[in-house]
């Protein structure tokens, strides 16, 4: 039997539960996945592209992290309040110094009556994400509770070494009836709606225009003849039942089905054919179930939504750095494992999260994989958020009307979203962003349309995000500066630049690199660079990186009147290079990538080389879990355990 649902479950009560609850009323064509939070998402996304499932069930945080992660309807096996207060109840045979945990927002029902009801002292802790749980407990610990109730069973070997007993709460068999009933229900819809489109069959193949319907898994259900000659497509080749992008490799139309915006006069071309094509998504309330697409045959030019945007595009909206600019200026094999990663993103179209401390070359990376990608040629916008004004920084991102508040331009004005349409938008310093405006910016990106502000139609776009940070994101997660949601949208490829201290082994590379620039600039005639010179450079701690070396070198440039830059030509410019390690290019080297153990238990020397990582990366966790090689999750709980 194909199965048409996926259930996930966090333990071995709730799979219990389930498999005696579908056995009870005969519902058997299911995926069950014994996993939480990640490796369910993982498992989850992995079944959906394999099988046509219809409705995914879990419950909790985990529920919460597929929604953000498929367009499948996803119901949540929430616990009734007659669960909760089962769960109660048992934990009162233990004590009535109760600690409950929950999911905040999870449980909306004032407590206080059923406290004085029960005679209990029972103490609600909510949390955001996964992280806080176990804060949780020992918040409860440290408050003398005697006892804690929670849906997560994986606390319970913390309680267990706490000394505190462990009540589990779960979705009653009752409960998990209902949301199977929901289930089936979504389920019948999309087969009316199957049957629905075998009686417009008929008609469609009648149309004098090709015509595609796909449903909400880009899988074609419809097509008439004239649609496959348009699509060169052999007549007698049967596709219904297959991806689209099985048999259509065209980038423009693949975007399109899957923006599910509504689009008029987009012009595409299929084997020196061009196409006017029409795509309009179709939704069941709340759920997109396909995609009609009709098509024309055009002989002219017609995308004038394109043209217009065309337009508005200034000049400097260009990407000029490519991979071969950064592949001439390094030896680091850091730095090379960089640009290989980089090159195989530049092949997809996904959003990319560029982290580096400040003057690595974020920009210059950012440039090389647009001009690398297939949107190569088209606009390129970079945007420092740091520098954008706090009055003006909406306006300036959306865009507004005429008229929308004082001082706005006759006409209106495009924002960088719409100037970067078909190219690439380059969010640098990211981290920055007030969380109204990262509010809108997750919206852009799940919806892929702006609405300028004063205006009331929506505007798509086909945009491709890079977004960059010399900070750690995660850590402005958790102190509630940048949204979780948003950074698990934008993290979905990384890129994690060394600073130039790590790869000093580049800097006579880079000296020869931008001496060569500046001596055309400033009519010199530097040949070459002592000995002295470079070693200096190359001891230094470069907190500016590659940017504070250019500006360093320039100034000395400028000064200079000699063939060959020395330590003196340093001297002369003023400019003060640590010198603290007295290092030459090998004791640095050393210095900064060899650790010293100190002997002791296993547990004391993974302690300390996370220790040193951390000062290494100056606290940058992502950067950190991707040179220990193991998961930001992974190094979170560690840390927790130093502190």
């Amino acid at each position: 039997m194909i199965p048409k649902f996926i259930i996930t479950s966090p333990n071995n009560n709730f799979t219990e539960m389930v498999r005696n609850t579908t056995n009870e009323i005969a519902f058997d064509d299911y995926i069950l996945i014994e996993e939480a939070f990640d490796e369910a998402v993982e498992q989850v996304k992995s079944l959906s592209m394999k099988y046509n499932i219809s409705v995914i069930i879990s419950r909790g945080i985990t529920a919460k992290m597929i929604k953000r992660s498929t367009d499948i309807p996803v119901l949540e096996a929430q616990a009734t309040p007659f669960d909760i207060i089962t769960s109660i109840v048992e934990a009162m045979k233990i004590s009535k110094n109760i600690a409950f945990i929950h999911y905040d927002n999870f449980f909306t029902d004032d407590f206080s009556n059923l406290k004085d009801i029960l005679n209990i002292d029972l103490t609600e802790y909510h949390y955001n994400n996964i992280y806080d749980i176990e804060q949780c407990v020992y918040q409860a610990y440290s408050d003398k509770k005697q006892v804690v109730i929670c849906g997560y069973g994986h606390i319970q070997n913390i309680c267990s070494k706490l000394g505190i007993p462990f009540v589990m709460y779960s979705t009653s068999n009752y409960s998990m009836k209902e949301i199977l009933s929901r289930a089936l229900l979504i389920r019948y819809a999309e087969e009316r709606q199957y049957r629905h489109e075998n009686q417009l069959r008929t008609f469609i193949n009648e149309m004098p225009d090709g015509v595609l319907y796909l449903d909400e898994h880009n899988v074609v259900t419809l097509i008439n003849n004239i649609g496959k000659k348009l699509l060169n497509i052999n007549s007698d080749q049967d596709i219904i039942g297959q991806t689209v992008s099985n048999f259509i490799k065209n980038y423009d139309f693949i975007e399109i089905i899957n923006s599910k915006n509504h689009e008029t006069g987009k012009e595409i071309e299929f084997s020196g054919n061009k196409i006017l094509m029409r795509s309009t998504p179709i939704f069941a309330k709340e759920f997109y179930i396909g995609t009609v697409i009709s098509f024309q045959k055009s002989s002219y030019i017609s995308y004038l939504d394109h043209n217009v945007r065309r337009q508005n595009i200034k000049k400097g909206l260009n990407a000029n750095a490519t991979f071969k600019d950064l592949e001439d200026t390094t030896i680091s094999s850091k730095m090379k494992e960089c640009i290989d990663k980089a090159t195989s993103y530049a092949q997809t179209d996904s959003t990319i999260l560029i982290i580096g401390e400040s003057g690595t070359g974020k920009e210059m990376f950012a440039q090389s994989i647009h001009n690398a990608s297939n949107r190569h040629g088209q606009p390129f916008v970079a945007i420092n958020c740091a520098a954008l004004s706090q009055n003006l920084i909406e306006s300036e991102l959306f865009g507004y009307e005429e008229g929308a508040f004082t001082g706005a331009k006759v006409g209106g004005k495009p924002g960088y979203f719409e100037l970067a349409h078909n190219g690439t938008l380059f969010l640098d310093e990211l981290g920055l962003l007030p969380l109204n405006i990262q509010v809108q910016l997750l919206r852009v990106l799940q919806e892929r349309q702006v609405l300028r502000i004063g205006g009331t139609k929506m505007i798509p776009i086909n945009i491709r995000i890079i977004a960059a940070t010399n900070a750690d994101l995660l850590d402005a997660v958790d102190k509630g500066t940048f949204r979780h949601d948003l950074y698990y949208r934008l993290n979905v490829l990384n890129i994690s630049i060394p600073p130039l201290r790590q790869r000093i082994e580049d800097i006579p590379l880079l000296i020869h690199h931008y001496l060569t620039f500046y001596n055309a600039q400033y009519s010199k005639n530097i040949v070459s660079c002592s000995n002295d010179f470079i070693s200096a450079f190359q001891c230094h701690d470069w907190k500016g990186n590659v940017r504070e070396l250019m500006n360093y070198l320039m100034r000395i440039v400028i000064l200079s009147n000699s063939h060959v830059l020395t330590s003196e030509d340093i001297k002369k410019s003023e400019i003060k290079l640590s010198s603290k390690h007295h290092c030459s290019h090998e004791v640095r080297d050393e210095s900064e990538n060899v650790l010293k153990l100190s002997a002791g238990s296993l547990n004391s020397m993974e302690q300390e080389i996370i220790s040193w990582y951390m000062d290494k990366y100056s606290g940058n966790r992502a950067m950190v879990s991707q040179a220990l090689n193991i998961s930001r999750t992974t190094l979170w709980k560690k840390l927790k355990n130093i502190k």
